[in-house]
């Protein structure tokens, strides 16, 4: 028993150097080579044009005995409505998560929200560089194109 709570002990300090502090929210493909296909604005849509990523403040919270963070933008708190990823001045802060077990990116943490994690939007997957922002969700499986897992890039 000892051993299990080394491990999740050092699991927790693992995670924390991630999502934490200022960053960028990545768009990494699920499968393949797991290429970078964008990052999310200020205000949680999707994006392929790099002029537009925002950028994040994760700040660690307490009371729970795995890794859990808030993320604010300078458009606001994010949260999860619905199933979209959203960052407004309204929004209530949400505790996010780190993904790591399989079906992730290898030796990469993502963002996860509860059980979910795998990210896709309705429009294009990925969008173009000259698309206009999308909004992103938790995949339903309908969405064509490439899902993503989001990923953490500290600034």
């Amino acid at each position: 028993m000892v051993a299990i709570k080394n491990i999740l002990a050092f699991a927790g300090l693992a995670a924390a150097g991630s999502f934490n502090g200022t960053g960028q929210l990545r768009a990494q493909w699920n499968s393949g080579d797991y290429a970078d296909l964008g990052c999310i604005t200020d205000e949680g849509l999707y994006t392929a044009n790099e002029d537009l990523c925002g950028s994040f403040d994760a700040k660690a919270t307490t009371g729970s005995s795995m890794y859990t963070y808030t993320l604010t933008s300078p458009a606001g708190p994010c949260q999860i409505y619905g199933a979209s990823l959203t960052c407004s001045k309204g929004n209530q802060p949400y505790q996010f998560g780190i993904w790591p077990w399989p079906n992730s990116i290898p030796n990469t943490q993502s963002l996860r929200w509860g059980q979910y994690g795998l990210m896709a939007s309705s429009v294009k997957n990925p969008p173009d560089p000259t698309d206009a922002p999308e909004d992103i969700h938790f995949v339903t499986y309908s969405e064509t194109g490439k899902y993503v897992w989001l990923t953490w890039k500290e600034l």
